[in-house]
């Protein structure tokens, strides 16, 4: 069955697919790897598609929120601002200062986080092939078959009789690509590959940048896939994993190890042993971040 356009609100037209497993994907027949970045197919390859490319990948990746407006509003953190003054000697002052307002309570639904990986059926036939096997939740079939639509415009449903091999090999994921030594991610790189904001939260992002590089990490590798935004600096005995998307945070992973700790999906690694510490991007950060550098550099 093919489904080809721009996006579905319902899921009705599978229902004969509900007492059945089934497969949501497409055949490699044109570029569809080259959307995805994935310079040649790879039996076992899995990469969880950018944020970049739609609503839905970013709801896949970042996860959501809405507000409850069957609650009351309550005093919240909304956001970071970055503030600028001069006293009355005519010195300047400047910082940042978490706002609150009263606004409905949000309502936080986590990423899922599906990966797609590449396939190959007994004819030598080469697939993308979303991981997921639970065809029951309706709400995350939707969310596939959109994310589908949205990177390639269409997409396939197989049932159980389409002979896919099982792969022997492991599920291989590509997160990272290294930056040439000694790069500096200057100002217009982070700006790049951000979604539109103000200039308060654009500043914010930059003097945090600004904040891990004047530490002087070994190497600085570049987040790809689900990671997309993401920058890993690498120090004597940590990782920090930085993201220039607004209203994420900071990660501080083990150095040892941070290669293979850094292929888990998102979700694993939120759930991972290997944390270090999470700095969420509120005016609190640099002492938290600061901290964490004395103890580990």
């Amino acid at each position: 069955m093919i489904i080809s356009k721009k996006r579905i609100n319902s899921i009705d037209f599978i229902d004969d697919f509900e007492n059945k497993e089934f497969l949501i994907g497409l055949r490699i027949t044109n570029n569809e790897l080259t959307k995805l970045n994935i310079k040649s197919f790879e039996e076992g390859l899995a990469i969880e598609p950018s944020p970049k490319f739609g609503v839905n990948c970013r709801k896949n990746t970042n996860g959501y929120s809405y507000p409850d407006k069957k609650q009351d509003k309550v005093y919240r953190y909304i956001t970071t601002i970055e503030w600028n003054l001069k006293d009355w000697g005519g010195y300047e002052h400047s910082g940042y200062s978490d706002i609150y307002r009263y606004a409905y309570p949000k309502v936080e639904i986590d990423p899922t986080n599906i990966e797609f990986i590449l396939r190959t059926d007994d004819k030598g036939n080469e697939y993308i092939i979303a991981n997921f096997s639970d065809t029951y939740n309706k709400d995350k079939v939707k969310l596939i078959i959109n994310m589908f639509l949205e990177i390639f415009g269409f997409c396939e449903l197989f049932d159980q009789g389409y002979n896919l091999l099982k792969s022997s090999n492991k599920i291989k994921r590509c997160n990272w690509e290294i930056l040439p030594k000694g790069i500096k991610i200057d100002s217009l790189m982070c700006k790049k590959c951000k979604n539109n904001s103000d200039e308060n939260k654009k500043s914010f992002e930059e003097y945090r940048f600004d904040t891990i590089e004047s530490y002087n990490p070994s190497d600085i590798f570049c987040g790809t896939g689900g990671f997309t935004g993401y920058f890993a600096f690498i120090f004597d005995n940590i990782c920090c994993l930085e993201c220039n998307y607004y209203g994420n945070a900071t990660y501080i992973i083990p150095r040892k190890g941070w290669e293979q700790i850094s292929k888990f999906s998102k979700s694993e690694l939120l759930n991972s042993n290997d944390i270090i510490a999470k700095i969420t991007h509120t005016s609190g950060w640099t002492t938290e971040f600061s901290k964490l550098m004395k103890k580990y550099c």
